[in-house]
């Protein structure tokens, strides 16, 4: 859960824009209700240093245990996939808390501080209470889990440490979720991003002291470096809330037992959402128990590949979450019979373009991921068997890279769409799909390569579920099949923008 979650790295589907919404609508109907590529850098630079800063720690995490021990980093591999798939159950923290602070953040009034303060309120205790039970169960049926995950019997001792340690972790991960969440529900996304540079800086110091330095603790170092900076990131949003200074500003939190009423909100609006999100870890986590089945260098070269992976792909959320933002909230300006053509070329052109920034960023990002395997692969392992292993999915992996980032970008365009059903129902789908091809590959004796090639092909497979549904709700192929534009192409959804 470190890299998705530590700071509600969680893939969510409010449309939140950072910015303040009446000058984006004013900007908006001073340029024809166009999106610019100027706009998108603008809301996308600093949502991404706050989505980066995450990943690249869990990426140090994984460099800095890889040079003491092999072991140690194979290790890290399906606890990588177990906190990951919870950090997915608990999705709904950030997408509910977003959307209800957002919301009565608009309104700029007294009642709308104290509804903000009431919503805030209900979302930590709640994330204490789901944090704490979290805790129960993975300390005690730790060991199961991970024998579950097939976790070959050298790695059980330090696996098992290290999972013990960091869910310890999980209440403070959580609250600094919905304190996450509560900043960019603001309109604030510079606290997350200190925030992440703090507890980032914090995690960095921590492991090259403990796991590198004369402590020499490998796999507990970086744990404890976690369950540390997790903490500290839980202060520090909670000391930001109910700061003084702020004068009206300041939230009023009174942590109370959740009752079912005070929960609903959070748990009902997220839910399909986060079965969509369980259903898409879940191809991960089974792809890190076939890599754990065939031995401790295949796990420990996968981990490696994961911890890449993740980061690329936390790259083009920026983009997918500039996408919900502006197609929701021009559609809830524009959204009358009046302007339904300003409001289909704004779709269209708006979605173009994100196509766009969006493969563009993809080569990107698949070219750096060749790159630094090719040619920096010893910076994560100290293995030689290790590093020609993952050198040699150099090629596999960029092009997986280059495929998510479309992907993700199509994401955000089917929720500002409304889409979201259909989103939990593709990944229903694909579910028993990728397990299927996963267990060909495991037991067919293609090794990691298979691995990585039943991954790659259910990212195409959901290319192309997403590319059939953007180009029918923005009207992309209409002048191909008909030669005529769509009076709305977003027409099937517009209650769900309004």
């Amino acid at each position: 859960m470190k890299a998705e979650v530590r700071t509600g790295r969680s893939r969510t589907s409010v449309s939140v824009p950072f910015h303040d919404t009446e000058t984006e609508l004013k900007a908006t109907s001073r340029n024809d209700g166009m999106l610019t590529f100027s706009k998108v850098l603008i809301f996308s630079l600093p949502a991404l240093g706050a989505v980066l800063a995450d990943p690249l720690m869990s990426l140090v995490d994984t460099a800095c245990v890889g040079q003491v021990s092999s072991i140690g980093l194979a290790a890290l591999g399906p606890n990588t996939a177990v906190f990951g798939f919870v950090s997915m159950v608990f999705q709904f923290f950030s997408v509910s808390t977003t959307a209800m602070v957002s919301r009565a953040h608009s309104e700029r009034n007294e009642i709308a501080q104290k509804i903000i303060s009431q919503c805030v309120s209900d979302a930590l205790s709640l994330a204490l209470l789901c944090g704490s039970i979290s805790t129960a169960v993975l300390l005690l049926f730790g060991r199961t889990i991970l024998d579950m995950m097939y976790t070959p019997h050298e790695l059980i001792r330090p696996a098992l440490q290290y999972l013990h340690i960091r869910s310890v972790a999980l209440p403070a991960t959580l609250v600094t979720v919905v304190g996450t969440a509560a900043s960019l529900g603001s309109r604030d996304s510079k606290t997350p991003l200190k925030v992440s540079v703090i507890t980032g800086t914090l995690n960095v110091f921590i492991n090259l002291y403990l796991v590198l330095g004369p402590p020499k603790m490998g796999i507990i170092g970086s744990a404890i470096g976690t369950c540390l900076s997790q903490y500290l990131g839980a202060v520090i949003f909670f000391t930001h809330m109910v700061d003084k200074r702020k004068g009206d500003n300041k939230l009023t939190i009174k942590l109370r037992f959740p009752n079912a009423q005070r929960s609903k909100p959070f748990v009902s609006s997220g839910a399909v959402l986060t079965t969509r999100s369980v259903c898409v870890m879940s191809s991960y986590s089974l792809a890190t128990a076939a890599s754990a089945s065939m031995g401790t260098l295949t796990v420990a070269a996968h981990q490696v590949l994961m911890g890449i992976m993740t980061v690329a792909q936390f790259v083009p959320e920026p983009l997918s979450s500039c996408a919900q933002s502006n197609l929701a909230s021009v559609g809830s300006t524009l959204g009358n019979n009046s302007n339904r053509k300003k409001q289909s070329k704004y779709a269209k052109n708006a979605c173009m373009l994100l196509l766009v920034c969006g493969f563009s960023l993809g080569v990107l990002c698949a070219l750096g991921v060749y790159l630094l395997l090719t040619y920096s692969s010893q910076i994560f392992s100290s293995d030689p068997h290790v590093v020609l292993a993952t050198r040699a999915m150099a090629p596999l992996l960029s092009v997986s890279t280059l495929i998510y980032a479309n992907v993700c970008v199509m994401d955000g365009l089917l929720f500002a769409s409304g889409r979201m059903s259909f989103a939990a129902g593709t990944s229903i789908i694909n579910l028993p799909i990728v397990a299927y091809w996963i267990g060909r590959a495991s037991h067919g004796g293609f090794g990691l390569v298979g691995v990585w090639w039943s991954l790659l092909s259910i990212f195409a497979v959901r290319l192309v579920q997403n590319f059939s549904m953007v180009a029918s709700d923005y009207g992309l192929v209409d002048n191909f099949l008909s030669g005529k534009k769509r009076d709305n192409p977003m027409r099937h959804r517009r209650r769900n923008l309004l």
